[in-house]
């Protein structure tokens, strides 16, 4: 099986999940974390390096108030109560997003998740929170400009939130095919995967058949 270094996920789903077992929009949320948890270990023992996860986008600020609020409520919550097992699997968390105008109790927890994980390595879970790709582009251009060099694609790219790491596949729960805004400088060359699931019924079997699937795709590049 050919190995892909960076998976990306749309995690989307939870609210309907929700509403499916009559459970308040939030319950589909925490359970959206127990199915993170478990695709991390998976994507780790099927040497994956680095996991990139749509958790929170500029545009899931007009939603209503109280789940905003819940949202929000959860980062704390990933790093009061997982924070143990994350650090005992080696999994190292990264954020990528507008958080300088996060919350600040949600920065607390974000920079909670960054300090206690900073110096593990064997897996890095890349969390997009308050990430939206046009802001990444707006902003990548805007510090290459700030840097007096010329823009190029080079340098652009690599001012971008994710930087020069390539996806090598890209995937979303919840049946929309659609990319929402996420990562359109870093998934140019990316294999899509879509599934009906909805994110909490997502699970390791589903994940290692998008590997299988991924391994027999021919990947050109253009060429």
């Amino acid at each position: 099986m050919s190995c892909p270094h960076t998976v990306a996920i749309v995690m989307d789903g939870n609210r309907r999940w929700a509403k499916k077992n009559n459970l308040p929009s939030a319950s589909g949320h925490r359970k959206g974390i127990e199915t993170l948890i478990d695709i991390v270990k998976t994507a780790k023992n099927n040497s994956i390096k680095r996991l990139v996860v749509y958790a929170f986008s500029t545009e899931n600020w007009s939603r209503e108030n109280f789940e905003v609020n819940a949202l929000m409520n959860l980062i704390n919550f990933g790093a009061d109560v997982k924070l143990d097992e994350i650090k005992a699997n080696g999994i190292k968390l990264t954020f990528i997003g507008d958080i300088e105008n996060m919350p600040k109790k949600a920065k607390e927890g974000i920079s909670k998740c960054i300090d206690e994980t900073k110096n593990l390595k064997e897996f890095n879970l890349i969390i997009a929170l308050n990430y939206g790709s046009i802001w990444d582009m707006v902003n990548a251009a805007t510090k290459v400009n700030n840097s007096g060099e010329q823009l190029t694609q080079q340098n652009f790219i690599k001012n971008t939130q994710l930087g020069e790491f390539d996806i090598d596949i890209f995937i979303r729960t919840g049946g929309d095919m659609r990319l929402s805004n996420f990562l359109l400088p870093n998934i140019g060359y990316s294999e899509l995967f879509f599934t009906e699931k909805l994110w909490p019924e997502f699970n390791s079997e589903d994940f290692i058949e998008i590997l299988k699937e991924f391994d027999v795709r021919q990947r050109r590049f253009g060429k």
